[in-house]
C-alpha cells in the first residue's frame, strides 16, 4: 500500500515537471504511524521538488562520485521494467535481473545474452544467487523451495536447510547472497538471517530482531526493506519505519545511522542499501527522494545522485542496489525505467 501511494505520487510529480509549474513555499509532512500487532505503516507525504533541474547540485563532499554509465538493454532497447530483483555474479561480470517469471542475464556491458523461466516451469522466483562454481541458486516462494540449477538455468537439485536453530521453525527465506563459500539466506518477514554451507547445514544464525532490541511484539510490525551482505559478511539493512539503516558485523556486533528529513543526507523512505566494491562506502537508496545516498564507514555523508526526472541519469523511486567487482552500481526503480547502472568511483 506505501509503495503504491508513492508510485502514484510520482505519477503527479512528473506531470508538474511536464508542465513547467513552480510552486512555492512547498512544505514536507512526513509522518509515519506504526500500530502494534499490524504489519502496516502509514506514510502521509505531500512533497514536490523546489526547481526543475535534474543536475545534482550537492555534487561530492568527499572521495567518492558517480557518473550515469547506461540502462540495462537488450536488443529491442532499454529492459522495461519497474522495481526488479537485481543480483551480481561477481566472479563471472554478469547481472541477473527478475522482472518477472523470466530471469534474464546481462554482460559486462549491459546487454541481455541469455534468459530462462520464460514459461514460469519455477514460479515465484523472488531472489538469485551464484555460487563460486556457477551453480544458481533460486528462491522460488510459492513452493517454499530453494532450487540449485546449473549455468542454463536448468534445475538439478533441491537445497534443504538443516540444523535450523530454536526459533527457526518454519524459517524459509527471501533474500540470498554467497560470500566466501557460504550462503546466507535471510526472511525480512520474520528479521532472521541463517549462514549455510554448501550443502545446506547451518554454521550461523542472526535474530535481527533481539540484536536491535526490538520488542517481540514489534517484531511483525518492523520492516526491513534493504539488504545485503558485503564481502567480508558484514550484513547491511534498512528499515524505513525507523529511518534507520544497520550494520551487523560477522560477530554480531550492531551499529546504526541515520535520520528522518527532506534534505540532503536525511531519509525520506529508504530502500536498498550496499556498499561498493571496496568495502570503504555504504550505499543506500531513498524511494521517495528518487536519490542515492553514499557515506562513509564512520557513517558520514559524502554525497548523493540521481535525482527525479527524466534525463537517463535521474531515478524515479530506485528500491534495490548491487555492486559489482568493478563498482559498478545497479539501480531498481519505477516507471519501468529499468535497471540504471552508475560508475562508483573513489579518488584520493
Amino acid at each position: 500500500m506505501l509503495y503504491a501511494f508513492i508510485e502514484e505520487w510520482y505519477g503527479f510529480c512528473n506531470y508538474i515537471t511536464r508542465k513547467k509549474i513552480l510552486y512555492e513555499n512547498i512544505f514536507l509532512w512526513n509522518e509515519i504511524i506504526m500500530k502494534q500487532r499490524a504489519k502496516q505503516y502509514l506514510l502521509i507525504s505531500f512533497a514536490v521538488l523546489l526547481g526543475l533541474s535534474t543536475e545534482n547540485i550537492y555534487g561530492s563532499e568527499g572521495k567518492v562520485s558517480a557518473s550515469y554509465l547506461y540502462t540495462l538493454s537488450n536488443f529491442a532497447g532499454i529492459l522495461p521494467v519497474s522495481w526488479a530483483g537485481v543480483s551480481v555474479d561477481e566472479s563471472r561480470d554478469e547481472v541477473y535481473v527478475i522482472p518477472g517469471q523470466a530471469i534474464k542475464i546481462f554482460d559486462n556491458r549491459g546487454m541481455e545474452v541469455y534468459s530462462f523461466n520464460e514459461a514460469g516451469d519455477i514460479p515465484g522466483v523472488v531472489d538469485i544467487a551464484v555460487d563460486d562454481e556457477g551453480n544458481i541458486i533460486l528462491l522460488a516462494d510459492a513452493q517454499r523451495e530453494i532450487i540449485r540449477c546449473n549455468y542454463r538455468g536448468e534445475p538439478i537439485s533441491k537445497m534443504e536447510l538443516k540444523n535450523l536453530p530454536p526459533g527457526f521453525a518454519g524459517f524459509f527465506p527471501n533474500r540470498v547472497f554467497f560470500r566466501k563459500g557460504s550462503f546466507y539466506f535471510a526472511s525480512l518477514r520474520t528479521l532472521r538471517v541463517i549462514v549455510t554451507d554448501r550443502a545446506g547445514l547451518v554454521i550461523d544464525s542472526y535474530d535481527i530482531a533481539s540484536l536491535i532490541e526490538l520488542d517481540e511484539k514489534d517484531r511483525m510490525d518492523a520492516d526491513i526493506v534493504g539488504f545485503s551482505v558485503d564481502r567480508e559478511g558484514n550484513i547491511l539493512f534498512t528499515m524505513p519505519a525507523m529511518a534507520k539503516a544497520w550494520v551487523l558485523s560477522p560477530d554480531k556486533q550492531v551499529s546504526s545511522f541515520g535520520q528522518s528529513g527532506s534534505t540532503a543526507g536525511k531519509f525520506g523512505v529508504m530502500a536498498g542499501i550496499a556498499t561498493d566494491a571496496s568495502g570503504k562506502y555504504i550505499i543506500v537508496a531513498d524511494t521517495l527522494r528518487c536519490v542515492v545516498m553514499v557515506f562513509d564507514r564512520n557513517f558520514k555523508f559524502q554525497t548523493e545522485f540521481g535525482f527525479r526526472g527524466l534525463e537517463p541519469d535521474n531515478l524515479i523511486g530506485p528500491q534495490q542496489l548491487a555492486v559489482d567487482n568493478k563498482n559498478r552500481l545497479y539501480v531498481a526503480q519505477l516507471r519501468n525505467r529499468g535497471i540504471s547502472v552508475y560508475q562508483i568511483t573513489i579518488t584520493s
